[in-house]
């Protein structure tokens, strides 16, 4: 490569430089004057033989600078190219590489909850990974820095995906005057009290009218759904699901299809039914 050679002469320049001028001005005694006039015509060779290397050094000094300066003039037409290439440039591929930084260092954040708190945020992991989605066909995850960070981030995803909790049971006392209707409208339930029948399907060892719940009693309260699964709420059909989970309404059918036991008219569902959902 250039500049190897180049360095290894000025090496050599200096050394030559320091041994003649080490030796001059050292005086022996006992030296004649033709001795004398012979060992000063030795110095002044060397020492035009020094400035020689000298203006060598100097030179070749000069010529790696320059190429040195051309490299750094082809290195940065270089790097337009590429910010052609990928439609974006320097400050594009930085604020790429820090909204990568910033999912990072959420899943790490995520990785450490419990699971209970991982639960809650499982909405936010989804979004998470539909992003990282987005990202990785960006032209500018083709760069270095960008294919390493996102290996990173799949990493995390596969941790935490593997501790997360599609659904959670909770344990529910009845109190006086309780009622599904009134437990299921509670802020910290669901909020919503037309999703009753999902307490009721899942504590139906227990409850054998779902009009007469009983003080002390404990219920099973699910939240969440399990993996190719999707919770019913209030306003929803299968079109909106269909919307919803494959992003084509048309696909209403294939649900329809692997929920005919519960759906009895494919123009029904209610909310709190949960609905498999057969993969894309």
């Amino acid at each position: 490569m250039i500049g190897f050679k180049r360095f290894g002469l000025l090496l050599v320049c200096c050394a030559i430089t320091l041994i003649a001028l080490s030796t001059q001005g050292y005086a022996q005694t006992g030296m004649t004057y033709d001795e004398y006039k012979l060992k000063l015509a030795e110095y002044q060779t060397r020492q035009a033989t020094a400035n020689k290397a000298l203006l060598e050094c100097k030179t070749a000094g000069d010529e790696l600078s320059q190429q040195i300066g051309d490299l750094d003039t082809q290195t940065a037409g270089l790097k337009t190219n590429v910010y052609e290439l990928v439609g974006s440039d320097e400050n594009g591929l930085n604020d790429f590489l820090q909204e990568l930084d910033r999912i990072e260092a959420r899943l790490m954040g995520v990785r450490g909850l419990s699971d209970d708190a991982l639960f809650e945020v499982r909405d936010e992991v989804d979004q998470i990974e539909a992003r990282v989605k987005e990202l990785k066909s960006d032209k500018r995850a083709l760069f270095p820095a960008g294919t390493l960070k996102l290996a990173s981030i799949d990493n995390l995803l596969e941790q935490i995906n593997a501790r997360m909790p599609r659904k959670r049971i909770r344990q529910y006392s009845v109190m006086k005057n309780d009622s599904l209707w009134r437990i299921a409208k509670k802020d910290d339930i669901y909020g919503d009290p037309y999703l009753w029948p999902r307490i009721y399907v899942e504590n139906r060892n227990k409850i054998k009218n779902p009009d007469l719940i009983y003080p002390n009693w404990v219920l099973n309260v699910p939240f969440g759904v399990d993996l190719n699964q999707h919770l019913v709420m209030r306003g929803e059909n299968l079109s909106t699901i269909a919307a919803k989970v494959y992003k084509d309404i048309t696909k209403w059918n294939r649900i329809y299809q692997a929920n005919k036991e519960q759906i009895l008219d494919p123009s029904l569902v209610f909310p709190a039914q949960v609905l498999e959902i057969p993969t894309n």
